[in-house]
């Protein structure tokens, strides 16, 4: 009998198949150190709005190099545009220091190395672990939580941090083919950011509707 698990994975990238998002990190390899850039910007802003900051991004902050040779008042009227401007630019400069400094450059490529840059937590060490590095590893945010609890009805804690067992289970659906890990953990955001919204989600059009425990209510 097919676990609940591997339907949610399969049904869940036939979906994605179709319905994808388009953004221009997802095209081709990724640098580590782009990835980073991108994922610290992701935070509180939408992706749309950093896809067409992009081009930025690649310009003027695709290196360590790139970001300490440039005035600290230059890289806030830059990030001006997606606000959080000034905190922004610090975790930036910050960030660049010390891969520059202390890590010769190099972005690690594993998680405890990741968590000890300043201002990396869980979920972007794994984003870039997964995109950059290609690792199976899950990604868990808020997002990624909402549509793991309704689906398989689990408890929702709030805090991602306290959520293990949301973690343990993206890491169970991850390892069913670990070759398309960019893939699945890109299906559940963007299922979560087109059907599974935080208010009125899609429950009547949803194409995981069958066995979800949101809908069914068992």
């Amino acid at each position: 009998m097919t676990s609940k698990n591997h339907i949610f994975h399969d049904q869940l990238l036939e979906w994605f198949n179709i319905n994808k998002r388009s953004f221009p990190w997802r095209e081709g390899s990724m640098d580590p150190f782009v990835s980073l850039v991108t994922e610290l910007l992701l935070q509180r802003t939408k992706a749309e709005a950093i896809a067409a900051f992009y081009p930025q991004v690649l310009e003027h902050f695709a290196t360590p190099a790139k970001i300490l040779a440039r005035e600290r008042t230059d890289i806030v009227k830059d990030l001006s545009v997606l606000g959080l401007q000034e905190r922004r630019t610090d975790s930036l400069l910050s960030l660049a220091r010390e891969i520059a400094e202390k890590r010769n450059g190099t972005v690690p490529d594993d998680e405890d190395s990741l968590l000890e840059l300043n201002g990396i937590g869980r979920y972007i060490a794994r984003a870039v672990l997964c995109f950059a590095f290609n690792k199976p590893v899950s990604i868990v945010d808020g997002n990624v939580t909402r549509v793991f609890c309704r689906y398989f009805n689990l408890e929702n804690k709030g805090d991602n941090r306290r959520n293990k067992h949301i973690w343990e289970l993206g890491d169970e659906i991850i390892s069913m083919d670990p070759a398309r890990v960019k893939d699945i953990n890109w299906a559940i955001l963007d299922f979560a950011a087109r059907v599974c919204v935080p208010r009125n989600p899609a429950c009547e059009t949803c194409y995981l509707r069958e066995k979800c425990s949101f809908v069914r209510k068992d």
